[in-house]
């Protein structure tokens, strides 16, 4: 239930190469007893920061890593399949609170953490799902196949915390600033191999352009 108050802005950003697998948005206050954003005990309060992972190209990449500088409240981890590409704005080692509770009578409980090590551990896993779980149920000669491969392969795993719960949810915002600039820089004249999805026969090279 909590996904469908970002249900149109992770389609939107999903039709145009942005692959989500996890969010949340921002909440500052909200009863506990709120039927879509509420939990824990009756009597409490509720907050969440904004939180954004997703599977991106190496042009989204480069192009994110420009705009973040203009969003310091915004913590990021960005990780390629390999490992040898890891970069983030954060603690190597401090957790990130991204979800906690005030109850009556009680400490503030805090579920939910981003925590830069088992995101490392994560990263291994969400790759190989590229291949267990999607690539696998295709031929090696398909088109469906090749592409899943190149996603696997080439694609960035980021995470994005909005630390600025109060003011909403900037991460949307960010993503757009990003997928609209690259838009503006490109052209079909100027568009390279690493703007758009690998075809594994001339028949398909028109497939679907990951910016």
């Amino acid at each position: 239930m909590e996904t469908s108050l970002l249900t149109q802005q992770l389609a939107a950003i999903n039709r145009r190469g942005v692959l989500t697998i996890n969010s949340q948005p921002a909440v500052n206050g909200r009863s506990s007893s709120d039927p879509v954003i509420g939990w824990g005990e009756k009597g409490g309060f509720v907050y969440q920061k904004a939180y954004l992972e997703f599977f991106c190209s190496p042009s989204f990449m480069r192009a994110l890593m420009t705009v973040l500088v203009d969003y310091p409240q915004v913590n990021y981890h960005i990780v390629n399949r390999q490992g040898t590409e890891n970069m983030t704005n954060c603690d190597s080692y401090q957790p990130i609170a991204v979800t906690w509770g005030v109850f009556p009578g009680m400490e503030i409980i805090q579920p939910t953490v981003v925590d830069p090590v088992s995101f490392h551990i994560w990263k291994d896993e969400a790759f190989m799902l590229w291949g267990t779980h999607w690539a696998s149920l295709y031929s090696p000669e398909s088109t469906s196949h090749h592409i899943i491969s190149h996603i696997q392969n080439t694609y960035y795993l980021v995470n994005l915390v909005d630390n600025d719960f109060v003011s909403g949810n900037v991460l949307f915002q960010l993503v757009n600033k990003v997928l609209d600039g690259m838009s503006k820089a490109s052209s079909p004249t100027t568009e390279t191999d690493q703007n758009t999805l690998p075809s594994s026969s001339s028949s398909s090279s028109s497939l679907l352009p990951i910016v």
